[in-house]
């Protein structure tokens, strides 16, 4: 198949040189939007001063929290471009190129194969009126708190049993090939709470291949072992009041002890719940009985998922230690993210910024083509690319070595 040519390259002297990230506030995004250019490119925004750089600027000062934003319209559903397939994963596996640090960043529609539901896509929750709990309630209210408990207990079991689908396999399977990672110097600061054996971080460096906005664990399962949970995982619970922390396994079993006659009263009044995204289910019933136990260190305190909600902030030493990621990287793969939260837009604006090459692999628009980001964008069915992917890349790797 001849693999069609869809990517304008500039010279070499034109390319991002990497260098380590350094913390900067308030620097205006500078695009990069001419190094590479999908076929069907975004005009560029006005630019020049005056009132017209005042709204771009306005419009860049985005805030850090994670922020709930409803999509404007439904994306098709991704089985319509299984026609295409082939196509797709040749480009994108040209868009690998001769690439050596490719960084992946990946949202929720990466695990819409494995059962979950996402926000944004074609069967989003949005689409269904859901409104996630907001960090700010979960933490006011005991009534909230409630029926976050309630929902996500009922919820919990279909959840935490969703297994890893071909996507979350075949990025595992890049990473072990060395097609995917970066590795940047290490700081005292940056978040140390990642999952990872600290034995792997060698000669003051650590290694990074995925950043996921994802709390449903699926990446490690799957065996990939580099990766950050930027918004967290839901597979623990922390106090809010001492930080001590149990295994969500554990809560679960707490919740049921404390609450037998609720849960069997939920399920009489509701024929079927649905399942929403970080675990919690839609159920038809009362919350005030609900009881939510305290924690059984400090005995005041109450138990949050160890997830960053909507609302809050993720913290400063995780985002700076992707950032060095990103800086590290010669080209960052979007993986099933819409990119509508700038928790994990910012580092897409700070590769746009470095001149990194961008590809997105996304059905539905996303921010970047919205913002006129210089982007490869392939719409295809997640699983079924990347395996298509790592079977070309796979290949090629088998015949350099043969000589």
């Amino acid at each position: 198949m001849k693999v069609p040519q869809r990517i304008l390259t500039l010279p070499l002297s034109t390319q991002c040189v990497n260098k380590p990230y350094i913390p900067i506030t308030s620097t205006p995004h500078q695009s990069s939007r001419n190094l590479h250019i999908h076929a069907q490119t975004n005009p560029s925004p006005p630019g020049g001063g005056g009132a017209a750089a005042t709204r771009r600027q306005k419009r860049l000062n985005l805030s850090s929290p994670r922020v709930h934003t409803p999509p404007a319209t439904r994306p098709p559903n991704p089985s319509s471009f299984l026609s295409s397939l082939d196509e797709n994963v040749s480009t994108l596996a040209e868009w690998f190129g001769n690439k050596k640090n490719v960084l992946c960043l990946t949202g929720a529609g990466l695990s819409t194969e494995s059962g979950l539901p996402d926000y944004r896509g074609h069967a989003g929750s949005y689409h269904g009126g859901y409104k996630p709990m907001l960090h700010d309630e979960f933490m006011r209210s005991e009534m909230k708190r409630k029926k976050f408990w309630a929902r996500n207990m009922v919820g919990w079991k279909n959840f935490s049993s969703s297994e890893p689908n071909p996507g979350h396999y075949a990025l595992a399977a890049l990473e072990e090939t060395g097609t995917i990672g970066v590795s940047f110097p290490d700081a005292p600061h940056f978040d140390r709470d990642d999952g990872v054996d600290e034995s792997l971080h060698c000669n003051g460096h650590r290694r990074l291949s995925i950043i996921t906005q994802n709390v449903d664990t699926l990446h490690h399962q799957a065996g990939s072992k580099h990766v950050c949970e930027l918004h967290g995982q839901t597979r623990r619970a922390k106090c809010m009041t001492c930080g001590y922390t149990t295994s969500r396994d554990d809560f679960q079993n707490w919740l049921a002890d404390v609450n037998t006659d609720w849960l069997r009263e939920a399920r009489a009044a509701s024929s079927q719940s649905t399942l929403r995204p970080d675990g919690d289910a839609d159920i038809d019933s009362s919350y005030s009985s609900f009881c939510v136990p305290n924690c059984p260190h400090c005995r005041t305190g109450f138990f949050k998922p160890d997830v960053v909600f909507f609302g809050d902030n993720v913290p400063r030493s995780r985002v700076d230690k992707c950032f060095g990621a990103v800086a590290a990287s010669d080209g960052l793969l979007v993986v099933g993210s819409s990119l509508a939260v700038y928790s994990s837009f910012r580092f897409v604006l700070e590769a746009d910024k470095r001149g990194i090459p961008i590809a997105v692999l996304n059905v539905g628009e996303t921010r970047a083509e919205r913002m006129g980001l210089g982007v490869l964008k392939v719409e295809s069915p997640i699983g079924a690319t990347l395996e298509g992917v790592l079977g070309i890349l796979s290949s090629d790797c088998v015949e350099a070595r043969l000589g």
